[in-house]
């Protein structure tokens, strides 16, 4: 049997898109203003961790996010041509928080 998709659920529904991209938003902000802070000024550098903050966000939303998505979310051109799949963060990043992510996928600029 079909549940009825009733309007307080379109209104839920439409709330908690509004919250994913609020808390993108601001998280994407923060990212920015880290790297301004942290003298990362490489294009490269900015938009992958852009791209993991986003996947960030989403995982502690508990929500899946894909590559597509963020692509777009960052403006990429092309962005519907690319492969798409669902992002993960994998075990380490995964469990951490905000600012200790951010470091450890910078260090990774840094070594190379």
């Amino acid at each position: 049997m079909t549940k009825y998709w009733s309007r307080e659920d379109t209104q839920h529904w439409i709330a908690q898109l509004e919250n994913r991209i609020e808390d993108i938003d601001y998280y994407l902000n923060r990212t920015v203003e880290w790297c301004e802070n942290n003298g990362i000024w490489e294009n490269e550098s900015v938009f992958t961790l852009s791209f993991v903050t986003v996947i960030w966000v989403c995982h502690m939303r508990q929500e899946e996010v894909s590559r597509r998505e963020i692509y777009e979310m960052l403006g990429l051109n092309d962005w519907q041509d690319c492969e798409d799949h669902v992002m993960e963060l994998g075990n380490i990043l995964s469990n951490l928080d905000y600012e200790p992510m951010l470091e450890l996928v910078a260090k990774r600029f840094q070594n190379n």
